[in-house]
């Protein structure tokens, strides 16, 4: 009885601290992303791109491979002269992520949304889109 005790007892810690994991899980990339873009470090950002990207740019939409995306949101980072990142909202449902940010240039604001989903335990970008 006693072993079934602790037993019971475990299972219900278990229970408990798996979504506290979870989301620290969760912070951490935020915070990685964030950290990404805030040092223009778009190597490190790729590093999370699935093979194949979609990516929303003012005036322009597509999927490309992870190479071109890169390229072209380095393009788009330096053009703007982007500067800052503030991560507004982020959420988990299974295994897709989705953070929601501000990228701020001297001249503008930018909304950005970036969704992830779980591939094979490690969260990756499939789409990002700024508008």
């Amino acid at each position: 009885m006693r072993h079934l005790n602790r037993l019971f007892m475990l299972v219900c810690v278990a229970i408990f601290l798996t979504p506290s994991c979870q989301a620290q899980t969760s912070d951490n990339l935020s915070k990685t992303i964030s950290n990404a873009f805030n040092t223009q470090n778009i190597e490190m950002l790729s590093g999370f791109f699935t093979d194949d990207v979609e990516l929303t740019l003012p005036n322009r939409n597509s999927s490309e491979n992870r190479n071109t995306v890169k390229a072209m949101l380095s393009n788009f980072i330096t053009q703007k002269h982007i500067s800052n990142f503030e991560v507004l909202h982020q959420g988990e449902q299974g295994n897709r992520m989705f953070i929601i940010g501000k990228l701020i240039s001297p001249s503008a604001s930018y909304r950005i949304n970036v969704f992830l989903k779980n591939d094979s335990g490690n969260f990756r970008i499939y789409q990002l889109k700024i508008e």
